[in-house]
């Protein structure tokens, strides 16, 4: 085994520099993965795009264990040699989000709040033992790892796609209650919205609908290809009647805003829900909504529900979709690169390049 980690390190905003970073002593708790295969988040474009301490981003991987100590092993149920794909999060274990299998939940595990969690592709390398990252061959196995078999004849590319799919589940079947027979809008078909297009289908959903920008033509072909019944362009200034047609006037059971979270995708969410439908918001500009009509919310009684992230039982339901592969998830996975060129694939899954991209995975040589 090397001594060392081949990664790349962003250094500032739009700044990668690629360094040799030591391998942990490892201890009887944790462990060390070999990294087969990284995915590429928005959130990773979003860290990209601002000054942050350096760290190793990418959270969406796979890969397998290279070594874990006894207790690890015990505790995780693996052994070295499985292939495991891995949770972001690395939940405390005993708070009470924890206890009551809302670990994603756990401050400490959530940045957002708590600037001293620690997360895969969050923790800065000041760190130790600073590989919590996926833009690397070697990533360290943190006691507190949440980690799930992949079997064997995933491809390490697919199986990046267990997180997405994941929330997509999670916010349109667990969290949007979505059945068979119901409508159901998808704002956005990026690879979350992709996600969710995917688990409507799986509910039953009668109708999907999903809207993208024209920029977004290829991902919403793609969208038709996984599952859904229309495709509508965002820009469009009839885009309101266009759904209500499609519905027959009786507007859309459950929408997903996956797309901003601002003014203009909240608005369209309550004017084109129906009377007792549901609004996940699984976006948000963190910015207030100043003008948002609220009142649509009472008059229509609607339910409005904020989600983030997946559950245990969400990333167990896609990699068991994945295995089966009865869906043509090749079509999302648009992009890889190596290590040492990570920063194309973030590039490329904001938009930047000259292709496009839907889900870009960073894969070691």
């Amino acid at each position: 085994m090397p001594r060392y980690a081949h990664a790349n390190v962003m250094t500032g905003a739009r700044r990668m520099e690629v360094r040799e970073l030591p391998l942990p002593e490892l201890s009887a708790d944790d462990g060390l993965l070999k990294v087969e295969a990284a995915g590429v988040c928005g959130s990773d474009v979003k860290s990209f795009f601002s000054d942050l301490s350096p760290r190793v981003l990418g959270h969406e991987n796979v890969g397998r264990i290279e070594a874990i100590g006894a207790s690890a092993a015990r505790r995780w149920g693996l052994a070295e040699g499985d292939r495991v794909v891995l949770e972001e999060y690395l939940p405390c274990g005993h708070c009470n989000y924890c206890r009551s299998s809302e670990f994603r939940l756990c401050l400490d595990s959530d940045p957002s709040t708590n600037p001293a969690a620690i997360r895969y592709g969050r923790t800065p390398v000041t760190t130790a033992p600073a590989l919590w990252g996926g833009f690397s061959d070697f990533l360290y196995l943190h006691p507190r790892t949440v980690a799930h078999k992949l079997p064997e004849h995933v491809s390490a590319v697919e199986g990046t796609l267990a997180l997405p799919i994941s929330n997509g589940y999670e916010w349109t079947y667990r969290e949007g209650r979505v059945g068979p027979g119901d409508t159901v809008l998808v704002i956005g078909p990026g690879q979350q919205g992709l996600g969710c297009v995917i688990a409507a289908k799986a509910a039953g959903a009668a109708k999907i609908i999903v809207t993208g920008l024209p920029s977004d033509k290829e991902r919403l072909d793609v969208a038709r290809q996984l599952g859904a019944d229309h495709t509508l362009f965002a820009d469009d200034p009839d885009l309101r009647e266009q759904i209500s047609a499609l519905t027959g006037g009786d507007l859309v059971d459950v929408v997903i805003d996956t797309a901003a979270g601002n003014l203009a995708t909240v608005s369209l969410a309550l004017d084109v829900a129906a009377k007792r439908g549901r609004v996940i918001a699984a976006a948000a500009t963190m910015k207030p909504l100043g003008e948002l009509d609220f009142y649509k919310v009472n008059r229509k009684y609607l339910s409005l529900h904020g989600v983030r992230g997946h559950s245990y039982a969400a990333v167990e339901w896609a990699i068991d979709l994945i295995a089966q592969g009865r869906h043509p998830l090749h079509l999302m996975c648009s992009m890889e690169v190596s290590v040492d060129h990570a920063e194309q694939a973030i590039l490329g899954t904001a938009g930047e390049l000259d292709i496009p991209v839907i889900h870009a995975s960073v894969v070691p040589a």
